[in-house]
C-alpha cells in the first residue's frame, strides 16, 4: 500500500459514479472517476506512474497488467482515438466491526467550494488520486483510487427527454407544468445522504 498522491490532468469523465457508488459488480459499491485525456497531456503522468510501477514490480507495465490507464478506442470502429483513459476507481469496504467504510471521493467546484453533485459522462474535471501499490496471489500491480475531484465543466445526469423514450409531441390532450423532476431522487433520499456524510 502506498500514500503517494497524484493529480491527473484535466479530463473528460467516462461513466462516472461519484455521488452514489456503482453496485452492478460489487454489492458494497464502487466509486468511479475515470477520465479521458488527450495523449499529449497524459504523457507526463503516464511516465510518473510507469516509474512507480517499475519500482514496485521490477518491470514496465504491459497492456494486460496495466490497471492505471488504457488507450481509448472508438466504440463503433474500435480504432484508437488518440486519448488515454486514466482508470481511477475505489471500492467501499466492510470493516471488521461490520460498519461500512464509504470511500466516496470529495467534490469541489472550480472555485474550490465543496459540492455534492451527480456528474455525467463528458464532465470536465481534475482528479486527485491515491497511487495504490498491491501484492495479491503472487501478482503485483498499481491502481489509482480517487480521493477528490474538481469539477470544471459540469454535465448533469438527467432522466432524459421524451424523444429519448420514443415519444412524439401530440396535438391536444393533457399538458402539464414544466418540472425538473429527476427519477429516483426525492427529498427523503437527499436527506438520508446528507446525514450519512456526517
Amino acid at each position: 500500500m502506498s500514500d503517494i498522491r497524484i493529480a491527473l490532468p484535466l479530463g473528460r469523465a467516462m461513466y462516472p459514479a461519484l455521488k452514489t457508488p456503482d453496485t452492478k459488480f460489487n454489492d458494497l459499491g464502487i466509486y468511479k472517476a475515470n477520465v479521458s485525456v488527450p495523449h499529449k497531456e497524459a504523457t507526463a503522468t503516464m511516465s510518473k506512474l510507469t516509474e512507480i510501477f517499475k519500482s514496485h514490480t521490477g518491470k514496465a507495465p504491459n497492456k494486460a497488467e496495466n490497471t492505471m490507464w488504457k488507450l481509448e478506442t472508438d466504440d463503433e470502429t474500435g480504432e484508437e482515438t488518440g486519448n488515454v483513459i486514466f482508470k481511477a476507481t475505489v471500492k467501499n469496504v466492510r470493516r471488521r466491526d461490520g460498519e461500512l467504510w464509504d470511500r466516496k471521493p470529495k467534490q469541489f467546484d472550480s472555485k474550490m467550494n465543496p459540492v455534492n453533485l451527480d456528474p455525467y459522462g463528458g464532465t470536465e474535471m481534475y482528479v486527485s488520486a491515491s497511487v495504490y501499490t498491491w501484492d495479491a496471489a503472487g501478482k503485483k500491480g498499481v491502481s489509482l483510487q480517487p480521493m477528490a475531484v474538481q469539477i470544471i465543466s459540469l454535465v448533469e445526469r438527467s432522466a432524459g427527454s421524451g424523444e429519448s423514450y420514443g415519444f412524439q409531441e401530440q396535438e391536444g390532450g393533457y399538458e402539464g407544468e414544466l418540472t425538473e423532476y429527476k427519477f429516483g431522487d426525492t427529498d427523503e433520499t437527499s436527506t438520508v445522504e446528507e446525514e450519512e456524510d456526517f
